[in-house]
């Protein structure tokens, strides 16, 4: 007998066993093949083997469950924070949907709702510092479309809590499912920790749900228009749009008649489960203290809603019924959506079929709260997955499949190695997209296709999968209240009293004391000082390796070092400059594309590393000049973040080489016209002659005309619509620096560089000009902003000079040089 069999024996039992091997391989396989029609969904109850003559009891199915998922043909991802999966996946293309138009819809909008509740957590920390962090840890939306209904479900209950007060605060109603899908979350937050390609890849893929969305509340999607069929989960959301959502938990009593009741038809429901909520420990060492908020997977609420509601297959055999969310079903809970399906006799039920990896959590939650479906057909169709198939992945959205992928369950898909595997377990892409006209017009278009998949172009994702299994120990042990309140005190103070020196040294060996113990995470010790887990760890670090250094609570950001160059002043301080936009993507990629002549080679070079045909970096040696106009432009216009130029470029991570040769290219323009500004001659404004400021004209950094001005006949100093700078005494142009109207990247600093220029002295205040505002440049020398219109003056033989700015299309080139 073969040691895995006699395993599984040991774990599950003989009838187990017996059942996976004994029946007919062609009727025990997992039922996931597509029907004709193209819908989910094959197989029925009927289709499964014989129930065994000894069931087995949940502890025997999670036992057998783990001698499976902790061997081959099973491997771990990421010390298990990626779960675990096979060492090769089916990468899925993007692909039409026909037939699964409802589904579709499902998925996108699952998507957009997560996007929101991440929007509307952001927006309550900004009104609450530190009062909506419940739900920081939420990973996924999933959705469910039954009886022409919506039900919407979240890892975290306050998830939903925070989106629905947020909208009620700000709506001064219960909102409706329209105004709570206009929270989006921030570039920063939604892209944090992703790769360039990811990021990329994820804001377009919203972008394009958002014009699908917009389609469907306007009443043009759905119907069956335009190639595409009937759209159930449309036509449910259009039913009642301005109907507030209702927020349930799947407990009610009531639940039942919300999910048959005609007169709930086209509703939206919110579902929580209330028994994931904070609650006292009733056993244990720590009884009587509050238990911190649990989660289970977004499917599983959704599960747990049709068990809780009594909600039987004939109360929905009239209607579609289908499970999607942002995410494909991980192992465990394509388990669960498959026993719903066959065993429970939802056999109309539709899910996405093609499941991503196996985590332990999903398993336990369901032997927690739904140990009805934890039995030998559990157990056998985990069997079926681990054993018969492999881990489903998708391809990136406009990557398309090579020759030698093969069609698989409705589209086309390659096996790849698991180092390729997305990060993100995102449902296959869709093919079309949508697009939205001036006038609000709807059309359905093929969404273009930018690159083949290959092994010598793709990006590494998930990493190489390693076969020993040896699990981590958990750290999720807290501090108690009174923990908590003891190291606050020693690292802050208390009762008026500054913490001191001996004090903050204790919390460290305190803290030290608790980290040690392997079982208490650096983010809770470091929740309780009120500090970054990576700058309080940092202490405990330096601690354990080198001793006590010395603290100075009122001077704690201020370490004096000898020989170390003075910190500038908060005005003059580096700032990187806004991130790389949508409108800035496509400049730099029209500058490109736009290359003629023997430039053509270096624009084609880089057309098939954007499209992941060939690999390596661009040289900035030999950059196009006509590129590196383009980027200057950009740079001083809408201080771009150059590592992001640089990125799109393919010129290196960093952007250092590109941004030396953007700032070359300005000093060199600069050195230039204040050569050619001593030859010009400015007409005469009526300006007081004492204050002129002739050595300006030698540091006027842009191209510049001369325009009669009448001054204005109220003096106005406001820097309204200008980032203000410290103490409010300066401001950017257009960026995110202070006081640099280049907007570089560094404040005060050589324009669109990184040093900070801390030695320059800041001269006597010239004379104030009613209508303008005062700034200087990085060699002190004054400039003036029209408080009314915003545009650049500098006085130069008590003259004043409009300079022109990239942007003033109303101003006349001088022949000073021209607009780059």
């Amino acid at each position: 007998m073969p040691a895995t069999v006699q395993a599984m024996q040991d774990s599950a039992g003989n009838a187990a066993v017996s059942l996976m091997l004994g029946a007919n391989p062609a009727s025990a396989s997992y039922s996931v093949q597509r029907m004709e029609s193209g819908g989910y969904g094959g197989g029925s109850a009927g289709a499964y083997p014989a129930a065994a003559q000894q069931p087995l009891n949940h502890r025997q199915v999670k036992a057998g469950i783990s001698k499976l998922v902790d061997a081959p043909p099973m491997v771990n991802y990421g010390a298990r924070r990626q779960g675990r999966a096979h060492d090769e996946f089916w990468m899925r293309f993007p692909r039409f949907k026909p037939g699964e138009e409802a589904e579709e819809t499902l998925s996108e909008t699952s998507a957009l709702l997560f996007d929101s509740m991440k929007g509307a957590q952001e927006k309550a920390k900004e009104a609450e510092p530190g009062g909506a962090t419940e739900d920081a840890n939420n990973r996924e939306v999933q959705g469910m479309l039954i009886n022409d209904r919506l039900v919407f479900a979240s890892n975290f209950n306050s998830s939903i809590d925070t989106l629905v007060r947020q909208g009620k605060r700000d709506f001064g109603q219960d909102p409706t499912l329209k105004q709570l899908l206009m929270y989006q979350q921030s570039d920063a937050g939604r892209t944090h920790g992703l790769h360039g390609y990811e990021a990329e890849n994820l804001q377009e893929k919203l972008a394009s749900f958002r014009r699908k969305n917009q389609a469907v509340f306007s009443g043009q999607r759905g119907a069956g228009e335009q190639g595409r069929g009937p759209d159930a989960t449309a036509m449910a959301l259009q039913a009642k749009v301005n109907a507030p959502v209702i927020v349930v938990n799947v407990e009610d009593p009531g639940l039942h008649s919300m999910l048959t009741s005609r007169k709930y038809e086209g509703r939206v429901f919110l579902v929580r489960f209330a028994a994931l909520d904070p609650r006292t420990k009733k056993i244990g060492k720590n009884k009587g203290e509050m238990k911190q908020e649990e989660a289970v997977h977004a499917e599983q609420k959704l599960l747990l809603a049709l068990s809780h509601a009594r909600i039987k297959p004939r109360h929905v055999s009239e209607k579609p019924l289908a499970i999607m969310g942002k995410y494909r079903p991980c192992m465990g809970c394509a388990a669960a959506l498959k026993y719903y399906q066959e065993q429970l006799g939802f056999q109309g039920l539709s899910f996405d079929e093609n499941y991503g990896h196996y985590f332990q959590g999903s398993v336990d939650s369901l032997v927690e709260h739904q140990q009805h479906i934890m039995d030998e057909h559990y157990l056998e169709y985990i069997r079926q997955m681990v054993q018969d198939d492999v881990t489903s992945t998708p391809a990136l959205l406009h990557e398309a499949a090579p020759a030698e992928a093969v069609p698989r369950r409705g589209g086309l898909s390659l096996k790849v190695p698991g180092k390729y595997a997305s990060r993100q377990a995102d449902v296959t892409p869709v093919a079309s997209d949508a697009e939205i006209d001036e006038q609000g017009t709807y059309k359905r278009v093929t969404r273009p296709v930018e690159a083949t998949w290959s092994s010598e172009s793709a990006h590494l994702g998930i990493g190489k999968g390693k076969e020993k299994h040896t699990a981590p120990r958990r750290k999720n042990e807290t501090l108690t209240e009174a923990e908590a309140q003891q190291l606050h005190a020693l690292w802050n103070g208390a009762g008026g009293v500054p913490a001191t020196n001996e004090s903050r040294q204790q919390a460290i060996e305190l803290a030290y004391k608790h980290y040690k113990r392997g079982t208490m995470p650096i983010k809770h010790l470091a929740g309780a000082v009120d500090m970054s887990p990576d700058r309080f760890g940092s202490y405990l670090t330096h601690y354990e390796k080198n001793g006590h250094w010395t603290h100075q609570p009122e001077k704690s950001n201020k370490h004096e070092t000898k020989g170390r160059t003075k910190k500038a002043a908060p005005d003059k301080q580096f700032s990187k400059g806004v991130p790389l936009d949508e409108e800035g993507k496509k400049a730099i990629k029209a500058s490109v594309r736009s290359l003629r002549g023997k430039d053509r080679d270096w624009a084609s070079q880089w057309e098939k590393l954007h499209s992941r045909k060939a690999s390596g970096e661009m040289p900035t040696r030999g950059l196009p000049k006509e590129l590196l106009k383009t980027l200057v432009e950009l740079r001083l216009r809408n201080n771009y973040n150059v590592p992001e130029m640089s990125q799109l470029l393919r010129t290196g991570d960093n952007g250092d080489k590109l941004r030396k040769l953007i700032n070359n290219k300005i000093k060199k323009l600069e050195e230039e016209r204040a050569g050619s500004s001593a030859s010009a001659q400015p007409q005469d404004v009526a300006m007081n002659e004492a204050s002129a400021q002739p050595a300006a004209a030698a540091a006027a950094p842009a191209t510049w005309a001369t325009t009669d001005l009448a001054a204005p006949a109220v003096a106005s100093y406001s820097t309204a619509g200008y980032s203000g700078g410290a103490e409010g005494g300066s401001a950017s142009y257009g960026g995110e620096s202070s006081s640099s109207y280049y907007g570089g990247e560094s404040n005060y600093a050589s324009y669109g560089g990184e040093s900070s220029n801390a030695a320059a002295a800041m001269p006597v205040a010239p004379q104030e000009i009613p209508g303008f505002t005062t700034y200087f440049d990085e060699y002190s020398q004054p400039y003036y902003i029209e408080d009314d219109t915003g545009y650049h003056y500098i006085m130069a033989g008590g003259r004043m000079v409009r300079m022109q700015m990239s942007g003033d299309d109303d101003v006349q080139m001088s022949g000073t040089g021209g607009q780059y």
